[in-house]
């Protein structure tokens, strides 16, 4: 068994780890993260009907104010822990051009990996059509790879409706999947939307960085999709999607969001020696959860193309 006295958590590689960014990873702007201090426990959740009920607001002389009270629900989180190693053998550091060079690469690897799995997480809880209840599925000549059919503009109008009259918020935020973004911004009416947007403040995928006030999200994680053992099949993690969606990165007790990415503690790296293997085992290590709070601040367009 490992002796804990050998293991200690490494500071640099630490901030290696937290400080890493892959611009494909969208899941922490889709769902701004709220740090916690417990691993479960509860949480409070904004009550739609309380926020938008009128109150007797009239006073009479010398008489007090009434009092208007928000309900707040409660709801559970309980995090999971995600960590993965690996090891840098001695006979790898000896022939390595610096020596620090393969803990970097490695604390590296194991966070991208990691950070694809809450990219993965994102993606499940919120591309489901159980869990944001408004929503549609495109198909035939009203997916937006018809150019000469669809109409997308509609269809993203139709979802900020939705989300306006539900919530009484207005959307912010629209997240497309990566071949989604890609044939959006040939289609013609993004094309002609394109005309007035300085070309160096494009996506990169063309699009303009807002579409009908909604700051463009584009999720272009890829993941393998064939079987174990099977030829490599690269898939976009968020597939054929399209999420309008009203997100406040600063939400607080009686605020109202569509989800937090709810994370305890902060990721962390650790490394012990192994003498046995000849190395030095590294080891990434991130406890987190991707939690739905306010469906209702999303609208699912599903199968957006073909």
């Amino acid at each position: 068994m490992l002796d804990i006295n050998q293991v200690h958590v490494d500071a640099a590689l630490s901030n290696i780890s937290v400080m890493f960014k892959n611009a494909a990873f969208v899941a922490e702007q889709v769902l701004p993260v709220l740090q916690v201090q417990k691993e479960s426990d509860k949480f409070y959740k904004y009550n739609k009907q309380d926020a938008f009920k009128l109150p007797d607001t009239i006073r009479a002389d010398g008489a007090e104010a009434n009092e208007a009270s928000l309900a707040i629900s409660t709801d559970n989180y309980a995090v999971v822990e995600h960590a993965l190693k690996d090891i840098v053998t001695d006979r790898v550091r000896a022939n390595a051009d610096a020596a620090i060079k393969p803990d970097i690469d490695i604390t590296e690897w194991l966070t991208n990996l990691i950070m694809l799995r809450l990219e993965k997480e994102m993606a499940t809880l919120l591309t489901s059509t159980t869990n944001i209840t408004n929503n549609t599925t495109l198909s035939g000549t009203s997916q937006w790879s018809d150019y000469d059919n669809s109409t997308p503009l509609s269809d993203i109008k139709t979802a900020k409706a939705s989300v306006r009259q539900n919530t009484g918020r207005e959307a912010n935020t629209i997240t497309l999947g990566g071949d989604v973004a890609e044939t959006l911004s040939l289609h013609p009416e993004i094309k002609d939307l394109r005309k007035r947007v300085d070309a160096s403040l494009l996506t990169d995928a063309g699009l303009p960085p807002k579409i009908l006030g909604l700051k463009v999200v584009e999720a272009k994680a890829v993941e393998d999709q064939a079987y174990a053992g099977k030829t490599a099949s690269l898939g976009y993690v968020f597939g054929k999607n399209a999420l309008v969606s009203f997100t406040d990165p600063n939400a607080g007790l009686r605020s109202l969001t569509l989800g937090r990415i709810i994370r305890a503690k902060s990721r962390s790296v650790r490394q012990w020696r192994d003498e046995g293997r000849r190395g030095t085992v590294i080891e990434v290590s991130d406890m987190f959860v991707a939690k739905l709070i306010a469906e209702e601040c999303g609208y699912l367009i599903a199968a957006s193309i073909a």
